[in-house]
């Protein structure tokens, strides 16, 4: 399988933007940096993470498409041609924009692709590449073989994504200029003999070079032990003092280190030479070294005065390049370029740069500016920059907007030039003006201005400094704007990433437990302090009255504060009230900052406002819980002053919080409802039992834990005509309205046949078998039917147990002798059912005055994480550990002990004791 990337599809414009060749080499300058596949591989896996995608590729399209890094990809992909998605990633970039297919065989535009048809594409996501010379050099494009609805969320993260490629490639690129722009400084050293020396502050020792070293006879680059060392072995007697002086003053300045002085050859030959240096403090401020260079100034001795020499601009403007290559921030940049000025005599400097593409222009002065603009205008704010106005006014704009340079010698030409720079020549004295244009790539970043308070006279190799210092600042500044924008992206990701853990946590908080009160206390204590200081929850009844559910604050000792304020709230709160202006509109209200004439007006009550003045809140914002057009409540959330007010995306948030917790609370609601109306319903199935003179009798039913379906267990005990007291227990298949009504009946048919037959537990079960099948009920059940008859002969009291049992759990006897045994006798008969033609077989046994039998359904010994048989052996156990107890005592510490609440399966329980003899 093979897709061009360089293909048309029907309808590409005739113009390929594809084979552009500005395009082609700026995709080329990037693709050359490429370090390796390892960054670009975790922003791949990153997106297709966030995504839900198996699949993402990076994609370099210069006259060919190139994969600099993916994930989920075979090997061998990376470095060679995007072999399955080129042909999609191509039409990102000749379009420049988002690519969104959610199903690819339903896009005319690439059904009949290779990749597609093969099925190995359905769903493809792309997003372009844009270099910061404006021009597309790839896509970043995650991909699956199954369709996917992709959303508009799905496209902004993945633009974003691509922000951050493209902040990489870039960071690369200049990375790969200061390496060259160092081996460049490199070679300007060696070929001027400019030595570089340090001296750490911390240890006192003198790091040399091989080049200072040699200016001063030494053979190889030394470290030594202190500068005294230095001064005593290698620096003329006459020349301590001064040497001593000048680095004194340059560390407790802070400032630049600048003395000449005599060198003390071992061969007994003296020179003079030139040290500069300049004083590095460590994060905490302090002065933690003195770098510098040194300049064998022997033979220019005589011209100290002159201009610096070629070597000495070469070395100042390698120093400022260095400097520039490691500047954290914008602002540093204008400081640290006017090092740089200085070497032609320049007094200021300052950038005029663009924000962003199509951004405002803004301009950034030195601190020798900054002060003389301060001491005019002390209100000034100008710690963020100045934004220019768009226009050709002053030279800043002018040579940003032209991406031409000026060059003004004297103050009447830059007035006659620029008439509006009047007022800025009588302010900063200046006389002469060079602004040379930001360039990188053909795209102009801003500009980059010198200032004069003399005429000065530009000559070809000032014009070369110029340029080499913009060039320098250009780069960092890409390098900067870069670096923000994947900040930018970076921190965006995080908080959609936060937002997105918080509505998954509401989820799993909202959809845990069918309890809504638990559900809402939780979600109370979720939202605080992640999106409030502190939090209420209210929610209406049938009658549409606001009732207090649930509160939090983010100190545990303050909720039970906010407590006591949200019930005076309800208690109190009139008509404009929030939580009753967004329970009656359903739309939430942002309340930006507390008004506390609203507040007053909220709550007339004084106490209740001054609960709320204690808890404290700046801002707020109460959101409606909404459930199928309907809104159940409200959940305010609010802020103190030191945290500021909730922004857009949080206030999103709490909205989507909102609706969740509605659906759950209707979910809950009528959940609640239908377990009501099912309990009720299987209830009233079941009668109360007779109460015979030789025995009590008493039942139970529980129904199941979850759902709302009505149950298929029964119980049932009468009195056949002759007085035999009869005792019925058993389990339609099913737990829904069909088992109910197939439980009424076969309870119903089982009652009729005993009463009207008089026959045995076996010969009642094979009847109601044969009316079960006769009568087409469609349903299979268990049951188990017994007699209790008196002992023939006996006169202790003694009772026969005579049952039949139709795949229904035996019962069991707890004797009056706290013994407990299962009635098992033999296996069970058949299901009702099943096979109308069943034998089935009476069982017997002989229970003593006092004695308890007790029949029950399987869902009393059977759940999930037991079987039936481990679940009968605790029951055997309970029923030993009740004896003695009242025969309700006895039903009740049984279902207790063996009935969980969160069961599955009803149950029903029909206990028999005999009274005791005598």
């Amino acid at each position: 399988m093979t897709t061009s990337a360089s293909a048309v599809l029907p309808g590409q414009p005739e113009e390929d933007p594809l084979v552009d060749a500005m395009r082609v080499a700026a995709a080329r300058r990037l693709l050359l940096e490429v370090p390796g596949p390892a960054a670009f591989d975790r922003l791949s896996a990153l997106a297709a993470r966030l995504l839900g995608a198996g699949h993402a590729k990076i994609t370099l399209f210069t006259d060919h498409d190139v994969v600099v890094g993916g994930h989920g990809l075979p090997a061998g992909v990376v470095g060679g041609p995007a072999l399955l998605t080129g042909a999609l990633s191509a039409i990102v970039v000749r379009e420049g924009r988002p690519l969104d297919i959610p199903d690819a065989t339903a896009d005319e535009r690439v059904a009949g692709l290779p990749a597609v048809t093969s099925g190995q594409v359905r769903a493809y996501l792309g997003a372009p590449l844009q270099a910061a010379s404006g021009q597309v050099v790839g896509a970043l494009a995650v991909y699956d073989a199954a369709p996917q609805a992709w959303s508009g969320d799905a496209v902004q993260l993945l633009e974003q994504l691509a922000t951050s490629v493209v902040a990489e490639l870039e960071l690369s690129a200049a990375q790969s200029a200061v390496g060259t722009s160092r081996a460049w400084l490199e070679v300007a050293l060696e070929a001027s003999s400019v030595g570089i020396w340090e001296r750490d502050l911390r240890t006192g020792t003198v790091h040399w070079d091989e080049r200072c070293a040699a200016l001063f006879g030494v053979d190889s680059a030394v470290d030594i032990e202190s500068l005294e060392r230095v001064l005593a072995d290698h620096v003329h007697p006459d020349d301590h003092p001064a040497v001593a002086e000048a680095m004194r003053v340059a560390v407790e300045d802070r400032g630049d280190y600048t003395v000449e002085f005599r060198v003390r050859r071992d061969d007994g030959v003296t020179r003079w030479v030139l040290a500069r240096g300049r004083v590095v403090a460590d994060v905490s401020g302090a002065p933690a070294r003195v770098l510098g260079t040194v300049l064998d100034v022997t033979d220019a001795r005589g011209q100290a005065e002159q201009r610096l020499t070629a070597v000495e601009r070469a070395a100042a403007i390698a120093e400022v390049a260095a400097e520039l290559a490691n500047a954290a921030r914008l602002e540093e940049l204008a400081d640290v370029v006017l090092r740089g000025a200085q070497v032609l005599g320049a007094q200021s400097s300052a950038l005029a740069i663009f924000d962003s593409v199509g951004g405002p222009l803004r301009l950034h002065m030195t601190g020798n500016l900054l002060a003389a603009v301060r001491d005019q205008h002390p209100d000034a704010g100008l710690s963020d920059g100045v934004v220019l106005p768009m226009d050709d006014a002053l030279p800043a704009q002018f040579v940003a907007r032209r991406g031409r340079r000026l060059l003004l010698s004297g103050s009447a030409e830059t007035i006659t030039r620029f008439p509006a720079m009047a007022p800025v020549v009588d302010l900063l004295g200046l006389r002469a003006v060079a602004a040379i244009p930001l360039r990188v790539e053909g795209r102009v970043l801003g500009a980059f201005l010198a200032v004069w308070t003399v005429d000065h006279d530009f000559r070809g190799d000032d014009v070369e400094v110029l340029e080499a210092l913009a060039a320098q600042i250009a780069l960092s500044v890409s390098r900067l704007q870069a670096d923000a924008e994947r900040a930018a992206a970076v921190a965006a990701m995080s908080q959609a990433n936060e937002r997105l853990r918080l509505l998954a946590e509401a989820g799993r908080v909202l959809s845990g437990t069918l309890d809504i009160n638990q559900q809402i206390e939780q979600l109370a204590a979720l939202v605080v302090p992640d999106l409030a200081d502190w939090c209420w929850i209210v929610v209406t009844d049938e009658q549409g009255r606001l009732h207090d559910v649930a509160s939090s604050h983010r100190d545990v000792a303050r909720r039970a504060e906010v407590e006591d304020y949200v019930r005076a709230m309800v208690a109190t709160m009139s008509d404009a009230s929030a939580a009753r202006r967004v329970t009656s509109s359903g739309r939430p209200l942002v309340l930006s900052v507390i008004d506390w004439e609203d507040v007053a007006r909220a709550l007339p009550d004084a106490g209740a406002r001054e609960r709320f003045a204690r808890l404290g809140a700046a801002s707020g914002v109460v959101v409606p819980l909404v459930a199928r057009g309907q809104v159940l409540g409200a959940l305010g959330l609010f802020t103190r002053e030191e945290r500021g007010a909730l922004g857009s995306a949080e206030v999103d948030t709490a909205v989507e919080i909102g609706r969740r917790a509605g659906l759950a609370l209707h979910q809950a609601r009528l959940y609640g409802q239908q377990r009501e109306l099912a309990d009720a319903l299987q209830r009233s199935m079941l009668t109360e039992p007779p109460q015979p003179e030789c025995c009590r009798i008493v039942v139970r039913y529980v129904p199941a834990a979850e759902g709302a379906e009505i149950g298929g267990d029964w119980y049932d005990a009468f009195l056949q005509r002759g007085g035999t007291t009869v005792l019925a227990i058993g389990d339609v298949v099913g737990h829904d309205t069909r088992a109910a009504a197939a439980m009424g009946q076969v309870r119903g048919l089982l009652r009729g046949i005993s009463y009207s037959s008089g026959g045995s537990p076996a010969e009642v079960l094979s009847e109601l078998d044969r009316a079960v099948q006769g009568l087409a009920l469609d349903t299979m059940a268990t049951a188990l039917v017994a007699h209790l008859e008196p002992e023939p002969g006996d006169d202790a009291g003694r009772m026969r147990l005579r049952w039949a049992n139709a795949g229904h759990p035996p019962p069991a006897l707890l004797a009056s002798d706290g013994s407990v045994v299962l009635l098992d006798g033999k296996q069970a008969d058949l299901l009702l059912g099943v096979a109308p033609e069943t034998v089935r077989e009476d069982h017997v046994a002989v229970v003593a005055p006092g004695s308890t039998v007790l029949l029950y359904t399987d869902g009393l010994v059977e759940r999930r994480d037991r079987d039936i048989d481990a679940g009968t052996e605790q029951l055997l156990e309970v029923l030993g550990e009740c004896a003695g107890l009242p025969l309700d005592d006895l039903c009740d510490r049984v279902l207790e002990r063996m009935f969980l609440p969160d069961a599955e399966d009803d149950v029903a329980v029909l206990a028999v004791q005999l009274r005791p003899e005598g």
